[in-house]
């Protein structure tokens, strides 16, 4: 029998199906460049805090559909089934299917619109250990090596997603910014 969505679900995938924050279960070249973009923010005085690196295939496919059907994207009956994942996303009723989603957004800390305007992906570039979500601040105005070691100075943004400054730089070490996931880097921009 499956289980309707909603926080029973975040419990079951901090047991089953879990994130990592740590940049070591990094895929090694990206893990390498993640770790020297890291190195050189921290170098010029901005705070990284790292909230995912590895995901799991079956967390991401929670976040995915829990996303699309809380944020009205998507009918709670277009959802794919996932072996493993015994889920039931379909209430009998879209504002109870809607409220159990959104219970499992809520749990999992994702970003929404205005901070994200796309869904988890189910292909995500977490899943093979090729991104790195990571909140990078400071103020003012500080001057971050490039890779090649040319000091660039970049001012501090509410919107990261718009610091194109910040992005070259994590382009230098290839680690390329996803413009409209603020947390979000990877090795393709993806």
């Amino acid at each position: 029998m499956a289980t309707k969505s909603g926080i029973y679900w975040v419990t079951w995938a901090n047991a089953h199906a879990k994130n990592s924050n740590k940049v070591d279960d990094l895929e090694v070249s990206f893990k390498n460049a993640a770790t020297a973009f890291i190195k050189a923010l921290k170098d010029a005085g901005a705070t990284v805090n790292v909230s995912t690196t590895k995901r799991s295939d079956k967390r991401a496919y929670l976040f995915h559909w829990s996303w699309k059907i809380s944020q009205g994207k998507c009918k709670p009956s277009d959802a794919q089934k996932m072996i493993g994942v015994d889920i039931e996303w379909n209430h009998g009723d879209l504002a109870k299917s809607k409220s159990g989603a959104l219970e499992m957004v809520n749990g999992f800390g994702l970003a929404i619109p205005p901070r994200s305007i796309n869904p988890p992906s189910l292909t995500s570039n977490h899943i093979s250990g090729k991104a790195i979500d990571m909140t990078i601040t400071w103020t003012g105005t500080i001057k971050v090596k490039k890779k090649d070691g040319t000091a660039v100075s970049v001012t501090s943004s509410p919107n990261v997603n718009t610091n194109t400054i910040l992005h070259s730089i994590g382009e230098s070490y290839g680690v390329k910014k996803l413009k409209t996931d603020a947390p979000h880097w990877s090795y393709n921009g993806r």
